[in-house]
């Protein structure tokens, strides 16, 4: 799984002068295009994807990385082919099938995401401390497909491994959002917020809240936060 990045870790000022001391830094490019991310900068935050992409042409990661650009832009067509390019060179990378199936699903494409799923080894969908982000993106798919019952079965699985281990309430939170239960899903966003989930970065851009933006409580929380309010 592709790890969540820290606001630390994304802070602009280091992005930028890590590229001026090495323009051509394929990794730096990627990563401060994360950061424009996550700020709803899609120009530029593209424009960065693909500089690094010319600079490391055979990364997956890098590939993800521009594919999750163009994803959160809404383009979806060439979110789903940077994907496909990653998957080529990394068949094996259960976070970028992942990611290639929420492509699929915000186009509609329900039976193309559960197939790219059913690719994905089931040690790595189920719901344990390592596999948070598959596992959520599972219930959050099986909830916005009409597969009501197995999305709160996930969500359950995930209230269940709070218990014993640490859980990321912003993943549970993207399983009510596709339910459009938003009262759910705001609960659990507060609680991912008091617990400082490294996940609220992405609250801006992530295509789980789309059908949440216009809620007051939506903008408050990114507000709280210190991102730009969505349009």
């Amino acid at each position: 799984m592709q790890p969540k990045l820290s606001l630390t870790s994304l802070a602009s000022p280091a992005r930028k002068r890590a590229i001026a001391l090495n323009p051509n830094s394929a990794i730096s490019h990627s990563r401060y295009s994360e950061c424009l991310q996550t700020r709803a900068r899609f120009d530029e935050a593209i424009a960065e994807g693909e500089r690094s992409q010319e600079l490391d042409p055979l990364s997956p990661q890098i590939l993800a990385n521009l594919g999750y650009g163009y994803l959160a832009f809404q383009r979806y067509d060439e979110s789903i082919g940077r994907f496909q390019k990653a998957l080529d060179l990394y068949p094996g990378a259960a976070w970028i099938r992942q990611q290639l199936a929420v492509a699929y699903a915000m186009k509609g494409m329900y039976p193309q995401a559960f197939a790219e799923y059913d690719k994905i080894a089931k040690q790595d969908r189920v719901v344990t401390a390592e596999n948070q982000l598959v596992a959520a993106s599972l219930g959050w798919l099986y909830a916005v497909s009409g597969k009501r019952v197995d999305a709160l079965r996930i969500a359950e699985e995930f209230n269940g491994l709070s218990s014993h281990a640490y859980v990321d309430y912003y993943e549970i939170a993207s399983i009510y959002a596709g339910l459009g239960e938003k009262d759910e899903a705001f609960r659990w966003l507060e609680r991912a917020y008091a617990e400082r989930s490294g996940s609220m970065i992405w609250l801006a851009v992530d295509p789980w809240w789309y059908g949440m933006r216009s809620d007051p409580r939506y903008a408050d929380l990114l507000r709280r936060i210190g991102l730009p309010q969505s349009n």
